[in-house]
């Protein structure tokens, strides 16, 4: 039988596809293009809606002809109306419950034993992927994550150091780490960093995503002591306005934030800051977004991902509607992205 496997979203997700067609791969399964392939997964994002409207479209044009699978981040909402649209939606990871969308194909059922969640992944280039934990605690008012993937939960460090491990004797120069929030690592972010650093060989670690709450003096520590660590830190602000800030149930102020940064700065002198940003939050006045240009200039940031908000059922942002013109969004948007991501 041949699949594709299509990702939208995360690096997660795009961790998830890798050990997906693995599995699929191992049992008999063999990996083909969108046009030939006779099963499709999806492995979804619904942080946005234009990423669910994506999805509807890939269905559309596939569900005529295709076994279509979504998987990974949707909402119940979402899966009833992937369903409705002839799509099926499969909990990550459960092969029962997929051997029951894909029906009676033996290799599947040989194969029930293989666990993909323990498999090796195998990237083509020096990088490789690592999510050390799972879920989100935060609650912003904009984000559906923690709806879609429940509360955090962390690898425990023996686990995470294993794997590394054996990415490293495979080759491997450059582990990313991954969570939603790897600062809360319920086993210590700090302590962590520090394995993998003592680990032997010569290689880079990277991690994302951090949040500014949790960002604590021990992690600012190791990463400027720690030579394997990356200088380049994504560190989310969102927006530079304490109103939005607030109404984003992002527990920091503007000050807060520029503090951390000016201590980063400090104790890792050749850091370099990306970040996130939305543009448009329900509520974002003219001096509200100029707050967020003067927190931008503050910080010098090497590159921001700004993105135009766009409401999502299920969060709590969605009460507040979408006042904020889709022009004006895009106005916002091409200041920032010409004084950060053009310099």
């Amino acid at each position: 039988m041949k699949f594709f496997v299509e990702t939208i979203g995360c690096q997660q997700n795009e961790y998830d596809a890798s050990r997906l067609a693995i599995f699929l791969k191992s049992a008999g399964f063999t990996e083909s293009t969108a046009k030939e392939a006779e099963v499709i997964f999806i492995l979804a994002c619904s942080v946005r809606q234009m990423a669910v409207d994506r999805i509807y479209g890939r269905v559309r044009n596939w569900a005529k002809d295709k076994k279509v699978i979504i998987t990974s981040c949707l909402t119940p909402e979402d899966q009833k109306k992937i369903a409705d649209r002839g799509a099926f939606y499969w909990q990550f990871g459960d092969i029962k419950s997929l051997e029951k969308i894909l029906g009676d194909y033996t290799d599947l059922k040989r194969s029930t034993q293989i666990s993909i969640n323990k498999k090796t992944i195998e990237q083509s280039s020096d990088s490789s992927y690592v999510p050390i934990m799972t879920g989100c605690n935060n609650f912003c008012a904009y984000c559906i994550v923690p709806y879609t993937r429940g509360r955090e939960k962390s690898r425990p460090a023996s686990e995470i150091i294993k794997e590394v491990s054996e990415l490293l004797k495979s080759g491997k120069k450059q582990i990313i780490l991954l969570g939603q929030n790897v600062n809360s690592y319920e086993f210590g972010f700090a302590k962590l960093l520090k394995k993998i650093n003592d680990l032997p060989g010569n290689f880079e670690i990277s991690f994302m995503s951090n949040h500014p709450k949790d960002m604590k003096t021990d992690v600012i520590n190791a990463i400027a002591a720690l030579p394997k660590v990356n200088k380049e830190i994504h560190l989310p602000l969102q927006a530079g306005s304490d109103k939005i800030l607030k109404a984003m149930n992002r527990p920091y102020a503007a000050e807060e934030y520029l503090r951390l940064v000016e201590s980063l700065k400090l104790k890792v002198p050749k850091v370099k800051l990306t970040t996130d940003i939305i543009v448009g939050f329900p509520g974002e006045t003219e001096e509200d977004f100029q707050q967020t240009v003067e927190v931008c200039k503050k910080v010098g940031y090497s590159l921001a991902y700004v993105n135009k908000y766009s409401p999502r059922q299920g969060t709590a942002a969605f009460k507040l509607g979408d006042p904020i013109s889709w022009s004006e969004k895009q106005r916002r948007w091409k200041i920032l992205d010409e004084l950060i991501n053009k310099n």
